[in-house]
């Protein structure tokens, strides 16, 4: 009896202690931002330098997604979630669980745990924006990582992979197929550009030439056509959001690098023809109109080229491949958050960020029209063209709602009255 009353009086005192601390008091909005911060690098490095994607997934598990399940015991992170990307967000995951349980899939809890995954990764990155270190300053060091990676990719396709030559140039580590490796480093070499700032040594100074000149080579080597297409637009594409004298110029000179590649090499530019794609998008149409409502859900799907003989799991296109598994109205789901993107992004193009971000949504959305393979996939390579522009949105959206609801466009405007 002493002993069961004694356990009693512990359990009343207990109670009384959860009564009075919440959990909000014991979690640091600091440390949960710190260690979103470090889960954020390795979604956009750790694929160059770890072992396995097992091993990736989970660092991603421990170092992005439990701090931002965490963050949400916050009510001061929870009020940042009010945005329309986060409520478009959720509508696009509630129609995939719609399409789930209508048309099944091979591994239908495992395809239902997808949305989850790329909101706790959204709420991660927002999170780790959140803390002692800007967003700038964590995606800085990632851009100058990935340049690096690259050449030492080029340096290792060159002297030691088992590869013959002439073969397309994959990354080390992780990101070992062509098309993926190629989005991947195009879009942190664009993060790299419009979020570079003066260089502040000459150490410094060699790191990002060295980083530009890993990026360069590696772009070219890979031969991703799509790619090159898109870098080809983006300063086009900055240089009518924000014209000034230097993007003018830029693009001006970008124009003529084009024309003169396509007078001095084009057996480089058209040496696998077309690749299929217009079969991949007529057989892609076919499939879409078959179920335009529903769409094919989560089970596989062949394209079948005649021409070739072969059979595709996708069109190569990830906007049609998302409408043939979700339908039309999974499409223009999708087409509302990104277009909320690029005009957040747009809203924002006086800001190193959001300079940053309208390149990267131009670059990704030409890159996934040539080259996507799907959207609900686990983290891999092309997570960085689909939702790392979506999270940023949200990190802007987040910095506006603090601001007061005001746009810097609107700010400016005050204060030059």
């Amino acid at each position: 009896m002493p002993m069961w009353r004694n356990c009693s009086a512990w359990r009343v005192e207990c109670k009384g202690w959860v009564d009075n601390v919440r959990l909000s008091e014991w979690l640091s909005p600091h440390l949960l931002s710190r260690w979103a911060a470090l889960g954020l690098l390795v979604l956009l490095c750790g694929a160059w330098v770890l072992p396995s994607s097992k091993l990736y997934h989970q660092a991603l598990i421990f170092l992005l997604w439990l701090p931002a399940l965490l963050a949400l015991f916050l009510r001061d992170f929870r009020k940042l979630l009010k945005q329309p990307e986060t409520v478009l967000f959720i509508a696009l995951s509630i129609w995939v669980m719609v399409v789930l349980g209508v048309k099944g899939a091979q591994d239908p809890l495992g395809e239902a745990k997808r949305p989850v995954y790329v909101l706790l990764s959204l709420l991660g990155v927002l999170l780790a924006s959140r803390g002692a270190w800007s967003i700038e300053a964590l995606l800085r060091p990632a851009a100058l990582l990935g340049g690096l990676f690259a050449l030492a990719s080029v340096l290792y396709f060159q002297f030691f992979s088992p590869l013959p030559p002439g073969s397309r140039l994959i990354a080390i580590g992780l990101w070992d197929k062509a098309i993926l490796a190629a989005h991947a480093i195009g879009a942190l070499a664009v993060i790299g550009v419009f979020l570079g700032e003066k260089p502040r040594s000459f150490l410094w100074l060699t790191l990002c030439a060295v980083s530009a000149f890993g990026y360069l080579t590696f772009l070219a080597l890979n031969q991703t056509r799509g790619v090159w297409l898109a870098l080809f637009i983006v300063p086009l594409a900055m240089a009518f959001a924000r014209p000034t004298r230097y993007g003018v110029l830029v693009a001006v000179k970008v124009i003529l690098v084009g024309v003169l590649a396509v007078l001095l090499i084009p057996e480089v530019l058209m040496q696998r023809g077309l690749s299929y794609r217009p079969e991949l998008l007529a057989g892609g149409m076919r499939h879409l109109l078959e179920n335009w409502t529903l769409g094919f859900g989560f089970n596989t799907y062949e394209i079948h080229v005649p021409s070739s003989g072969q059979v595709f799991k996708h069109p190569h296109n990830m906007y049609l491949d998302l409408a043939i598994r979700l339908g039309v109205p999974g499409l223009l789901l999708f087409a509302l958050l990104w277009g909320c993107v690029a005009w957040r992004a747009w809203q924002y193009r006086a800001e190193p960020l959001g300079r940053a971000l309208l390149a990267l949504w131009v670059f990704s959305s030409i890159a996934l029209q040539t080259d996507g393979i799907g959207l609900w996939l686990k983290p891999n390579a092309d997570w960085l063209i689909t939702w790392l522009p979506v999270a940023l949105s949200m990190v802007l959206a987040a910095r506006q709602q603090v601001s007061g609801g005001v746009s810097p466009q609107t700010l400016k405007g005050n204060i030059e009255k």
